[in-house]
């Protein structure tokens, strides 16, 4: 979900040194609210980003029971050099997630539900007292993932599991069944995805997957942009005709 960047604050004099997006219209402050990423950083001995002063440290808005992934590698834009860490406080200033092992143990993701809405502290830093740099981006949960079990679809063009949300021009949505790349989905079989776009009741397809990555195994997951507000539709079924099961969970980053 695009808001405005939250630029990161170090306690480095250099400044914030991800990779440049080549797709924003301009390097001014008014044009980034386009940007997926929440902040840029490079630090070093940050004690697993657990130094206030040597971390870089900026502000989240979460909201009750929305899930998100927060993290420097899997996501749209995300990006890490060296071996990064990331710690989430609440609002009250508790710690309510780490993580530093991901995406070949140097990435790091954090998945999390927050029971309070509120302004959430991240802190993202380097393993121990490395040096690395990283892109931190999010991805914002829409409601629960919702299970499906079907058979004989081929390849997801009949006897499927529907549902429809709503979407604005310009999200970058994840449907996914892939676990490893979208916490609460899941697939047990080959699973299949395929997204139309429904306009008066006239579906179009946009997009669809068989498999995702060499770390999802057979499940599918669509990584797609929305290029106009309206009422799209995945559709869960299997690869050929052949039975499966599992979790659907869709983000939007």
């Amino acid at each position: 979900m695009r808001r405005t960047l939250l630029l990161c604050m170090l306690g480095l004099a250099s400044a914030c040194g991800g990779p440049e997006m080549q797709d924003e219209a301009s390097d001014t402050l008014g044009e980034v609210n386009q940007r997926l990423a929440l902040m840029d950083y490079q630090a070093a001995d940050t004690a697993s980003a657990a130094n206030p002063t040597t971390s870089a440290n900026s502000y989240v808005d979460l909201i009750a029971n929305e899930a998100v992934m927060i993290g420097t590698c899997v996501l749209n834009e995300a990006y890490f050099s060296g071996d990064t860490a990331l710690r989430l406080y609440n609002p009250s200033a508790t710690q309510v997630a780490y993580n530093d092992d991901y995406c070949g143990g140097y990435g790091s993701k954090i998945s999390y539900t927050p029971t309070v809405s509120g302004s959430f502290l991240l802190r993202a830093g380097c393993y121990s007292s490395g040096a690395c740099s990283g892109t931190v981006a999010i991805a914002r949960r829409k409601g629960a993932p919702v299970s499906f079990n079907v058979t004989n679809t081929n390849n997801a063009q009949l006897n499927t599991f529907n549902k429809q949300y709503s979407f604005a021009g310009g999200d970058l949505v994840r449907v996914s069944t892939c676990a490893y790349n979208s916490t609460g989905a899941t697939a047990s079989g080959d699973t299949y995805l395929r997204l139309y776009r429904n306009v008066g009741g006239v579906f179009t397809e946009v997009a669809a997957n068989d498999t995702a990555s060499t770390s999802c195994g057979s499940a599918a997951e669509i990584v797609y942009s929305i290029p106009s507000s309206g009422y799209y539709q995945f559709r869960a079924g299997c690869a050929t005709n052949t039975a499966c099961s599992g979790n659907v969970a869709v983000y939007v980053e």
